[in-house]
C-alpha cells in the first residue's frame, strides 16, 4: 500500500503542476486576447501565489488535525470547480480571481504530501520517496506541454483548462476509494519510541522556525520557487518570443528539458539518501548536496545569456533546471528531521513562505522585460537574476546549515532535535 500511495501522490503531482503551468502555455493567446502587456502578465502569474502562503500554513494546520488523506481530497475536488470555471472568464480581473482561487487550494499541497509520507517510509527512505513524488511535476511537464498546447491551439486555452479540472475530479474519486490514511502497523521510526514525545509548545517550534538551518533551508527552497515560477509563467513566452520556437517546439522543449531536469532530481536526491545512510549526518549528506546542486544551476542558467545557437540554450535550461529544482527535497527532509510531531507545520509554514517567490519573480521578470525595450536582452537580464539568486543562496545554504551538526545522536525530547 505505500508504493500504490507514492503512485497515486505521483499522479496527483503531475496534475498539480500541470495546473500551474497551464497558464504558461496559454501565455501568448490570452495575451492577445485580452491585450495583456508583459506587465500585466506578470500579474496574472503573481496572483497565483497571492494567499497560496495563507492558505498552505492554515491547511497544513488543519491537515495535521482532520487527516492527511482528507485534506488531499479536499484539494484535489477544489481544483476541479476552479478549473471548470474557466469557461466564465472575460476579463482580466476574472483571470486573476481564477489563478488566486487556484493557488489557494493548492498552497497546502506539499506540506500535506510531505506529512502523508512520512506515515509510510521511514525516514532513510524519505530523500528519494519525495524525489520520486517530485518527479511527478516534470513528468506532468513532459506528459502535458505537447497535449495541453495540442488543445489550446485547437479548441482554446478554456477548454484546456477544463480538461485539467476533469483530471483533478478522476484522482479524487480514486483517493477516496483507495487511499489510506496511514498503514496498519506504523513505520519504524529512526528513535526509540518507549518514551512518547511531549507535545510541541509555541516556543519550541519558534526556536526551529529561527534556527540557522530553518533560515537556510527557506532560503535555497525559496531559490528554487523562483526558478519553477520563472518556468511556470516565463520560460513558454521565452522560447516563443526570444528564441522563435513555434508553440509545438516550445511544448516539446518544454517537454524533453523537463524529463531529463527531473530524472537528474531523482538522481541528486538518491546521491544524499546514500550520504545520510553512511555519515548519520545531514550536513554531510542533504546539506552538501542541496548546496552544490543549487550553485551550479545558477552556473547553467547564467550560461544561457552568453550561448548562442538554440541546441544549447535548451541544454543550458535543462541542466540549470535539473540542479536547481532538486534543492526543495533536501530543504524538506532537513525540515522534517528538526520536529518529527510537527512536521506537517514546520513544512508547510517553510512551503508557503517560500511561494512569496512566486508572487515576486513574475511581476520582477514582467518589469526587467518591458523595461529592456526588447524580449532577448530583457530575458537576458532575468536570467542572470535568476542565476544570482541560486549561487547566493547555495553558498549561503553551505555556510550555514547544520553548521553545529556531527553525527546524529539518539535523544528522546523533541527539543533536542532542534540544531542550528
Amino acid at each position: 500500500m505505500a508504493r500504490l500511495t507514492m503512485v497515486l501522490l505521483f499522479v496527483l503531482y503531475m496534475i498539480n503542476y500541470a495546473d500551474k503551468t497551464i497558464a504558461g502555455y496559454s501565455a501568448v493567446p490570452i495575451m492577445d486576447e485580452f491585450g495583456l502587456s508583459q506587465k500585466e502578465w506578470g500579474l496574472v502569474g503573481s496572483s497565483f501565489f497571492w494567499f497560496f502562503s495563507i492558505a498552505g500554513i492554515l491547511g497544513a494546520a488543519l491537515s495535521d488535525r482532520i487527516g492527511t488523506k482528507k485534506m488531499l481530497a479536499i484539494m484535489a475536488i477544489s481544483w476541479t470547480v476552479v478549473q471548470f470555471g474557466a469557461y466564465a472568464i472575460a476579463s482580466l480581473p476574472m483571470l486573476v480571481l481564477a489563478r488566486v482561487l487556484l493557488g489557494i487550494g493548492e498552497g497546502p499541497f506539499w506540506a500535506t504530501v510531505v506529512s502523508h509520507l512520512n506515515k509510510w517510509f521511514p525516514e532513510e527512505k524519505r530523500g528519494l520517496v519525495y524525489s520520486t513524488v517530485n518527479f511527478g511535476a516534470f513528468v506532468g511537464a513532459v506528459a502535458s506541454a505537447p497535449l495541453l498546447v495540442a488543445m489550446i491551439d485547437q479548441n482554446g486555452w478554456r477548454f484546456a483548462w477544463a480538461f485539467m479540472g476533469a483530471l483533478s475530479l478522476i484522482w479524487f474519486l480514486v483517493w477516496i476509494w483507495v487511499g489510506k490514511e496511514k498503514p496498519a502497523i506504523a513505520v519504524a521510526a529512526s528513535q526509540p519510541a518507549s518514551v512518547e514525545a511531549p507535545k510541541a509548545k509555541w516556543s519550541e517550534i519558534s526556536k526551529v522556525m529561527l534556527s540557522s538551518t530553518y533560515i537556510f533551508c527557506f532560503l535555497i527552497y525559496f531559490g528554487q520557487i523562483w526558478g519553477t515560477t520563472f518556468a511556470a509563467v516565463w520560460e513558454p513566452v521565452y522560447l516563443v518570443k526570444a528564441i522563435h520556437l513555434t508553440n509545438q517546439q516550445m511544448a516539446y522543449s518544454i517537454a524533453g528539458t523537463g524529463l531529463v531536469a527531473g530524472l537528474m532530481t531523482i538522481l541528486i536526491s538518491s546521491i544524499g539518501d546514500r550520504l545520510y545512510k553512511k555519515h548519520r549526518s545531514y550536513r554531510k549528506s542533504y546539506v552538501w548536496v542541496g548546496g552544490v546542486s543549487i550553485i551550479l544551476g545558477g552556473l547553467f542558467f547564467y550560461s544561457v545569456t552568453w550561448v548562442q545557437s538554440t541546441a544549447l540554450v535548451l541544454i543550458a535550461l535543462c541542466l540549470g533546471k535539473g540542479f536547481a529544482f532538486s534543492v526543495g527535497t533536501a530543504s524538506s527532509v532537513i525540515v522534517s528531521s528538526l520536529m518529527p510531531a510537527r512536521t506537517g507545520l514546520l513544512v508547510g509554514v517553510m512551503s508557503s513562505l517560500v511561494t512569496l517567490a512566486g508572487i515576486i519573480s513574475p511581476l520582477v521578470t514582467g518589469s526587467i522585460v518591458q523595461a529592456a525595450g526588447d524580449v532577448a536582452i530583457g530575458f537576458g537580464h532575468a536570467m542572470s537574476l535568476n542565476a544570482l539568486i541560486f549561487v547566493v543562496f547555495g553558498v549561503l545554504f553551505l555556510l550555514f546549515a547544520k553548521r553545529n551538526e556531527g553525527k546524529i545522536e539518539i535523544t528522546s525530547p523533541i527539543s533536542n532535535r532542534i540544531e542550528n
